[in-house]
């Protein structure tokens, strides 16, 4: 179902475990993973360039140095222009806008157009104050062409087809094909891509559908001709389609049992040649994640027989049977399913966000080359969000996938992007993204590039590890706090096996019998997000039979809760009060016996 797949999307690297597993999960497992109104600008920034290419592989390893924290001491212009156009979008969506999405990459066609690409993507109406609640439903990926022009910035959501339909469900830009007796068994979500010539290259790996963790089964090469995509972009403002070619990889699958190597998690394009970064996540030892590395010339980049694999010690082989691991013996360096590789000065660094579930840090680790090693070590703290945390003070919030975004970034900064979701549940199971649909909306920062070409040294706040001018912009911290007006009635849903706490019961009902056939029943509000079913034994009646349905109560006000019903014949009668939660589990009933007068 649409509701929550977002934030099932972000734990997908975490199984919902019991509570004594969770601490193991939390330090062990990589989260897979998915705003403020304000004026939408123009973005013009030049496309990211001129950060100078890293040594060769002979490059003696950068020396071990203090991992440091930069703490950000200003707030400028861009990502709060970014975080405020976004969300000025989502807020004004219709069926066939795009309201929210994790997967976040972009690459710029053009001075005036960028191609915004997402996985799990809601699409309207969503509202801060209402969430996802009236969504038309969720694609698992989506591109939004947004086009800038003199008066402003227009976005078009382009999807597989169906939005706004009153007979079919909206498809996904990239939808696997339905084999018989397979009911549409797996999904795509969006990675990283680039353009070469005149067609944009994106890759998308495939998994099963279920709950997490989500399994990975392989990769495909999407290509969209830029010129449709800029037509797109220009065209209707709803009902966009994009039809994109695909070309499956060859799977292959290391021994030792996991999953298939998939490709794409980031794509570093230096000179001539395109490197593809890949993530392999092992049965066991698990689930740390396993980072490998091809590289091909730009205008073969479809052509996988043309890819050159990593071999280790600066050997490529033509085999991805022969692939090694780009992490040393012992290294503890564990990726993330979507990243970062970008050069700059003499060294290539490693961006993403902390894979560990609930960290609140975006992270980068310096490399000699385009295949590392990437040195966890003298590893910097770009920036630390304090709108993140596994509590309802935080909203159970998370953030995952952190990719730099060429297409607003300049020659003196990077601009990164990342997703940030909720694993929060009220106490009836309903997501945190029924009450905002802020959960799901992305947001960026930009990070100086002299923050990564000043030598070791201490860091520190507003200074990087050379002491220098290194201040962090970043957007609003404003986040619509939810859970914290009501904390008892949120839980953290990898608590529990199954996403849900076990379902409030109903500790009594009351009834009010009135002449003329009428009855009205009344008990206490069992929790937020419950809802009810009233079920009646009438005269002479052998069962129970549903009489009335409670929709899910959404307010943290409601103290009492009650029903009328009415045509009801003269005699005794029982009533039974059942709550259920979003699964349309059961907790304890009440029960209540009345009579019904007559006359």
């Amino acid at each position: 179902m649409s509701t929550g797949s977002l934030r099932r999307r972000a734990s997908s690297d975490t199984p919902r475990v019991r509570p004594r597993r969770r601490l193991r999960w939390l330090k062990a497992l990589g989260v897979f993973i998915g705003l403020a109104l304000g004026v939408v600008v123009v973005v013009t920034l030049r496309p990211f360039g001129g950060l100078g290419l890293g040594l060769g592989h002979d490059t003696p390893r950068p020396a071990r140095a203090q991992r440091t924290l930069v703490r950000p001491s200003a707030v400028g212009p861009l990502p709060t222009a970014l975080d405020a156009e976004w969300a000025a979008y989502a807020d004004r969506s219709t069926c066939g806008d795009w309201a929210g999405g994790d997967g976040l990459s972009a690459i710029r066609l053009s001075a005036t157009q960028i191609a915004w690409f997402f996985s799990d993507s809601y699409l309207g109406p969503a509202r801060p104050s209402s969430g996802f609640r009236l969504s038309s439903g969720l694609v698992h990926n989506s591109v939004v062409m947004q086009t800038g022009s003199a008066v402003g910035n227009r976005f078009v959501t382009l999807t597989g087809g169906g939005t706004c339909s009153s007979t079919t469900a909206a498809s996904a830009v990239v939808s696997p094909q339905r084999e018989p007796g397979t009911h549409g068994a797996q999904r795509y979500w969006s990675e990283d891509g680039i353009e070469v010539g005149q067609t944009v290259v994106k890759f998308y790996n495939s998994y099963l559908m279920g709950n997490a963790p989500y399994r990975p089964t392989g990769t495909v090469i999407a290509t969209f001709p830029a010129g449709q995509l800029s037509a797109a972009g220009r065209g209707p403002a709803q009902g966009g389609v994009a039809r994109p070619g695909l070309i499956p990889l060859p799977g292959y699958a290391p021994p030792g049992g996991g999953a298939p190597i998939v490709w794409g998690a980031s794509v570093l394009r230096v000179g001539n040649t395109i490197y593809v970064y890949g993530t392999q996540t092992p049965d066991d030892p698990f689930p740390y994640r396993r980072l490998y590395v091809a590289r091909v010339p730009a205008a073969q980049l479809t052509q996988f027989a043309a890819w050159q694999f990593y071999g280790g010690y600066g050997l490529w082989t033509a085999h991805q049977s022969a692939a090694a691991v780009l992490q040393t013996w012992g290294s503890p360096l564990n990726v993330s399913s979507g990243f970062s590789v970008v050069p700059i000065g003499q060294r290539y660094w490693l961006i993403q966000a902390d894979p560990i579930a609930g960290s609140q840090d975006i992270d980068a680790y310096p490399g000699g080359a385009p295949w590392g090693p990437f040195d966890q070590a003298a590893g910097i703290v770009l920036y630390r969000d304090p709108g993140i945390g596994l509590n309802a003070a935080h909203d159970f919030r998370i953030m995952y996938e952190a990719r730099v975004i060429p297409a607003v970034s300049t020659s003196q900064a990077l601009v990164i992007g990342y997703n940030v979701n909720s694993v929060g549940n009220t106490v009836g199971c309903i997501p945190m993204s029924w009450f905002s649909s802020t959960v799901t909306l992305p947001r960026f920062i930009s990070v100086p590039l002299t923050m990564f070409t000043a030598g070791p040294g201490t860091g520190g706040s507003g200074a990087g590890p050379g002491g220098g001018d290194v201040t962090v912009l970043t957007g609003p911290s404003d986040y619509p706090q939810v859970a914290s007006r009501d904390p008892a009635q949120w839980v953290n849903e990898w608590d529990y096996p199954d996403g849900c706490p076990p379902v409030p019961g109903v500790g009594s009902v009351r009834a009010r019998p009135r002449a003329g056939g009428t009855v009205t029943l009344s008990w206490p509000d069992a929790g937020l997000g419950v809802a009810y079913r009233v079920y009646l034994l009438p005269p002479g009646a052998s069962g129970y039979q549903l009489s009335s349905t409670v929709n899910f109560v959404l307010s943290t006000t409601t103290r009492t809760i009650s029903v009328t019903l009415s045509g009801l014949l003269p005699g005794e009668y029982r009533a039974k009060v059942v709550p259920l939660n979003l699964k349309i589990d059961s907790g304890h009933a009440a029960q209540v016996a009345f009579t019904v007068p007559g006359g």
